[in-house]
């Protein structure tokens, strides 16, 4: 009898042992994988209808039928903040956006693309530059963009034309001039009219980003190479001056801001005038710069505007274009217990046929190289394609730190009367101070 008892002690003992194995090697969490061998797969994104993707999933899944896939469109506003509440209580999302700042502070909770599925040499020559500059890191790709925008001029076509100026500004000296002959001013310092939507932190759409762009157009360096200090306050070599260096950064926060300077032939916009967007479509500004996904809200809310779209401003015609990119990419979750079929999917709808087929439903920039050249001609998304292959972005290790810091720094300048150096320095220290954290 006990040597019976031991048998059926040992084969229980061993029932547990392969429970473990198959506990821990799934993941350490429940298996979404049912005994069928089906995998569920839930996906979270914003800016983003289920049926402008449901054929992308449709075509992934006519062969992996056992995958199921279920998206779920997310609110951008709290979506930051729900994402990381869903990770910290284990419901967390097998897939989800990110956007392509916010790769420092989420790296933790992705688990990187396999090289087998992708090389990193495979990933650069197939997306633009900024994609791996924002998304690939540690030898590791941690997300794949299925789109790109980039910030562009907009333009109303019947106030340029007015002031005799028949063609939008390509550079920034054209802008100054422009601005000058489009801004008419009202009493009290009010504007009838505004020549551009520039100087102010508060009412300008993404107005960090437009100033962080006239930083990178005029040189300046954001950090130094281990991306421990920030130098975007310092002065720099510049072999055009004849005084040998200048501060790039305090130069392009100097720039930016006199538009909301009283005291500058550049005076066009303040703090109490409408959001730039409103006012563009109000007829009350000429000009604006903002992103293609601007586009369906100026054609809803002002279907009779005369308006256009045109290249970024650069320093001078034959300067080095440089642009500015705002998108979102598709990562996976280290706690998905089904990572290799989540990067097998992503992998699969960043194809250019997957893509072409998405654009047909939801018009967007192509990240990949090879897509660009035949957007180009598009008469609504042309330009912002154009801008794709030169488009930058500066490194945030806590992205709402960084805005909060550089929309205070425009603040310091045009309500707190800072000059631009003391301005820009004090920036700089508090980003100092989250690097360090």
């Amino acid at each position: 009898m006990d040597k019976k008892y031991y048998i059926i002690g040992g084969v229980l003992l061993l029932l547990v042992i392969v429970a473990a194995l198959l506990f821990f090697t799934s993941g350490g969490t429940p298996a979404k994988n049912n005994p069928s061998g089906q995998v569920t797969l839930t996906w979270w994104k914003t800016f983003e209808e289920s049926g402008n993707i449901q054929d992308l999933i449709s075509d992934y899944q006519a062969t992996h039928k056992n995958v199921v896939i279920n998206f779920v469109k997310k609110n951008a506003a709290d979506y930051e903040q729900e994402l990381l509440n869903a990770f910290a209580s284990g419901t967390g999302p097998d897939i989800f956006s990110i956007h392509n700042d916010w790769l420092p502070k989420q790296a933790d909770r992705i688990s990187p693309m396999p090289q087998t599925l992708m090389s990193i040499r495979n990933y650069r020559e197939t997306f633009v530059d900024v994609a791996s500059n924002d998304f690939v890191a540690n030898n590791n790709i941690y997300a794949v963009p299925m789109s790109l925008d980039a910030l562009a001029l907009y333009y109303n076509k019947d106030l340029l034309g007015s002031a005799g100026i028949a063609q939008p500004p390509a550079t920034w000296p054209e802008v100054v001039s422009d601005t000058q002959k489009l801004t008419k001013t009202g009493s009290a310092g009010s504007f009838i009219q505004s020549g551009i939507a520039l100087g102010t932190s508060g009412n300008v759409n993404r107005a960090v980003d437009i100033l962080s762009l006239l930083m990178l157009q005029n040189g300046t360096q954001f950090y130094s190479d281990d991306l421990k200090q920030a130098k975007f306050d310092q002065a720099q070599n510049n072999p055009g001056s004849s005084s040998g260096s200048f501060n790039p950064g305090a130069t392009a926060l100097a720039f930016y801001t006199q538009f909301a300077d009283p005291s500058k032939v550049t005076y066009t916009w303040n703090s109490k005038t409408d959001l730039s967007l409103d006012a563009f479509v109000q007829g009350k500004v000429a000009m604006m710069l903002s992103y293609a996904y601007t586009q369906p809200m100026i054609k809803s809310r002002a279907p009779n505007l005369n308006w256009g779209v045109a290249s970024m401003p650069q320093v001078s015609e034959d300067s080095t274009k440089i642009n500015f990119a705002n998108y979102w990419g598709e990562s996976v979750s280290k706690s998905s217990p089904s990572v290799a079929v989540a990067w097998d999917f992503l992998n699969f709808i960043t194809q250019k046929p997957q893509l072409e087929k998405y654009y047909l439903k939801h018009k967007q920039v192509a990240p990949r190289k090879d897509m660009l050249a035949s957007q180009a001609a598009d008469s609504e998304i042309g330009v912002f394609a154009e801008a794709a292959l030169t488009a930058r972005s500066v490194y945030k290790k806590d992205a709402n730190v960084f805005e909060a810091v550089f929309g205070k720094m425009i603040d310091d300048v045009v309500l707190r009367n800072f000059a631009a150096a003391e301005a820009i320095s004090n920036a700089a220290s508090q980003i100092n101070l989250n690097l360090q954290k």
